[in-house]
């Protein structure tokens, strides 16, 4: 103890050393829990999408009695795909398979929208679904354009906002047919 100096960043460095140790325990089990919490959750709002898309379509293809009937069926297997989402499996396959089903409705209906009204907007709808299910086909097929870079996680995200813009598109159509939303 005949040198202050040392001893104090002596100490100094333990006090660091502790606090560095306390940060790492608190991030490793914050990032445990936050993806405990996190990801189910972001499956359930990916499911929430579906069940949007469903809506959607059925508005757009049937009768008001039909498309509530649709919904109300969307709903329950909607439900269940929370239950399979929280207590049986939480893989992003399991959303994929969740949002295929209404994805394809959705581009029937845009489809077939654009082949009854020869609207060019529906049209986009339905190829902005189609770049959905190739965005989901290459993320599971892991394709992506570098590996550290730009990964098969990042060209699914890049390629989903261009379907997601090209949707946009179209639903701004099916609002007030001919009128431009800002």
């Amino acid at each position: 103890m005949t040198q202050v100096d040392v001893s104090l960043t002596d100490y100094a460095l333990t006090v660091e050393c502790a606090w560095f140790a306390c940060r790492m325990a608190r991030l490793r089990t914050a990032k445990s829990s936050f993806r405990l919490v996190l990801w189910p959750f972001t499956l359930i709002v990916m499911g929430i999408t579906a069940l949007s898309g469903v809506h959607i379509a059925a508005a757009l293809q049937f009768s008001r009695p039909i498309a509530v009937y649709i919904n109300r069926v969307a709903l329950a297997v909607f439900l269940a795909y929370i239950v399979v989402v929280l207590f049986i499996r939480r893989d992003f396959l399991v959303a994929i398979l969740g949002y295929l089903p209404a994805l394809i409705f959705v581009g029937e209906a845009f489809l077939l929208a654009h082949l009854r009204n020869k609207k060019p907007a529906f049209l986009v709808g339905f190829l902005g679904v189609c770049v959905m299910l190739f965005a989901a086909a290459t993320q599971q097929a892991k394709l992506g354009i570098d590996p550290r870079y730009f990964d098969h996680n990042a060209l699914y995200h890049f390629l989903q906002a261009i379907a997601l813009f090209m949707v946009f598109l179209a639903a701004r159509e099916t609002v007030n047919p001919g009128e431009t939303i800002n």
